[in-house]
């Protein structure tokens, strides 16, 4: 009962949250014809699958959302360390929002800085993985340390490739950071249960004007801080727990993105004309589902913004499934390994579907339905 009333207390700084990003998304969309110069995302783009051009400056919302929240929690200095830490990869994604002139190197390496600057205030870091020979490394506190920041910048930019259809990569943050909300209440570390909680409802504060018809988005600054935040979570979350929480369980609850960004670096080295593994391609599951699913046979010539929002939830129910693992295993390192493994089949089969219903709809001559 105690610990309920712990949990209660987090409520307002959380409804806080979330009406700082509510309001601050409205006024973000309400004014876009002042800023619109600078902060729209344009139809442009083989990945893109919007209309008309549209603000990708959501960062700022969830910004005010997080510092909202911050300014409400009684217990608040946790947050406020992994919000100062997040200032590299929250500058580098506003700044290409704003000027799309920003290399991925550079952004890999700023996100990389906001998981270098996490471990070094909040001193927390992975420091085993249960993989003898790497565990004698990662005890060794500057490999360790360096480990996490790239593993942190992975996260981050994992999120920001899903990023490619409205509420998909949001949706996907809020049921990490519920999942790793639940894991927190289990094992009864209610820091990392209420900095879950806050997030999640910031995040759905700023879903309420991306989704469904896509009125903001979040852009690289949000989609890099929102990895990052879930990535840094998790980390301490694991590093809190070590009894009770296995790191790989912590990848699993960012198994669907980790799997994403995976095989889109393999797809795109094994193409016979090799393709920079960063570049931006039309080739993701969430862009088949879209063309070969939602747009052909769920609800073929609806309006785009429809087709759009009908694609999100298709991969917010594959999501889960990784979680699940993390949920019922949090400590069994061989059963969340094979729930891993399990996800990553389950991946592999639905592009392979989606390639077949390609092949099929070629050879019967169908045209795809143009988002445009």
């Amino acid at each position: 009962m105690q610990n309920l009333g712990v949990v209660q207390d987090i409520w307002p700084a959380a409804l806080t949250g979330l009406v700082c990003a509510l309001l601050t998304s409205v006024l973000i969309v309400a004014t876009k014809r002042w800023h619109g110069r600078f902060s729209m995302d344009n139809t442009n783009g083989v990945q893109k699958f919007h209309t008309v051009p549209t603000p990708r400056i959501g960062g700022l919302a969830l910004l005010a959302g997080f510092l909202g929240a911050w300014f409400v929690m009684s217990d608040s200095k946790l947050l406020g360390l992994l919000l100062i830490a997040a200032l590299p990869a929250f500058a580098a994604g506003l700044l290409e929002d704003l000027t799309k002139r920003v290399s991925v190197k550079a952004r890999l390496l700023a996100t990389a800085g906001s998981g270098l600057l996490a471990v070094s205030v909040t001193g927390y870091w992975v420091s085993n993985v249960h993989v003898p020979g790497l565990d004698w490394f990662l005890a060794f506190a500057p490999f360790g340390i360096l480990f996490t920041a790239f593993a942190v910048a992975g996260i981050a930019n994992s999120v920001n490739i899903i990023d490619g259809f409205n509420g998909l990569a949001s949706g996907v943050v809020v049921l990490m950071l519920l999942t790793l909300a639940t894991i927190a209440y289990r094992t009864n570390d209610i820091p990392i249960l209420n900095l879950a909680l806050v997030g999640a409802a910031v995040v759905v504060g700023f879903m309420a004007v991306n989704y469904p018809r896509g009125y903001i988005f979040l852009g690289d600054a949000g989609a890099y801080t929102l990895g990052y935040y879930v990535a840094m979570l998790a980390v301490a979350l694991a590093m809190r727990n070590p009894l009770d929480v296995s790191p790989w369980a912590m990848l699993l609850v960012c198994g669907y993105p980790f799997i994403e960004t995976l095989f889109s670096i393999y797809r795109r080295l094994s193409r016979k004309r090799r393709h920079n593994p960063g570049a931006p391609d039309a080739s993701h599951l969430h862009s088949l589902i879209y063309r070969r699913v939602v747009s052909r046979k769920l609800v073929p010539g609806a309006p785009a913004w429809k087709r759009n929002a009908y694609t999100a939830p298709f991969l917010w129910i594959y999501s889960f499934i990784p979680m699940l693992g993390a949920l019922f295993w949090p400590e069994s390192l061989n059963m969340v390994i094979g729930w891993l493994l399990i996800s990553f089949v389950v991946y592999q089969r639905m592009y392979r579907r989606m390639l077949c219903l390609t092949a099929y709809f070629r050879k019967t001559g169908s045209r795809s339905l143009s988002p445009r």
